[in-house]
């Protein structure tokens, strides 16, 4: 299996080409959801995310987070935006799991006390 940076069908077809029995396109396609039917049709993608210039670690964490953003406009109907920037997309990220982590916490300790009385004995 090969995953991570396949945009061109030419790159995917070598690699099919060469052995490789699967390819993972995520990120293209949260980019470039139609990138299947564009490569039916000759076309290539023309849509790529914003890169991030940044040190390793948050670089890293932005491109996921951007990845993310992508795949929640997808979600709720929405075109993609390949422009946003990384900033914006690891902040609201961030600010999404805070939330989350807020709600689980005040929702656990609600559960414990069930959880621990009704394992038999």
């Amino acid at each position: 299996m090969l995953t991570g940076g396949i945009t061109r069908r030419t790159t995917a077809e070598q690699a099919l080409a060469d052995g490789v029995a699967l390819i993972e396109m995520g990120t293209a396609l949260a980019v470039t959801p139609d990138l299947p039917a564009r490569w039916r049709d000759g076309r290539e993608a023309d849509r790529y995310l914003r890169p991030v210039w940044l040190d390793k670690a948050l670089a890293s964490a932005a491109g996921m987070a951007q990845v993310r953003h992508q795949l929640r406009r997808l979600a709720r109907g929405t075109h993609p935006t390949p422009g946003t920037h990384p900033a914006y997309a690891l902040l609201t990220e961030q600010l999404r799991q805070r939330r989350a982590l807020r709600r689980y916490r005040t929702w656990l300790p609600t559960t414990q006390g069930t959880a621990i009385a009704d394992r038999p004995a």
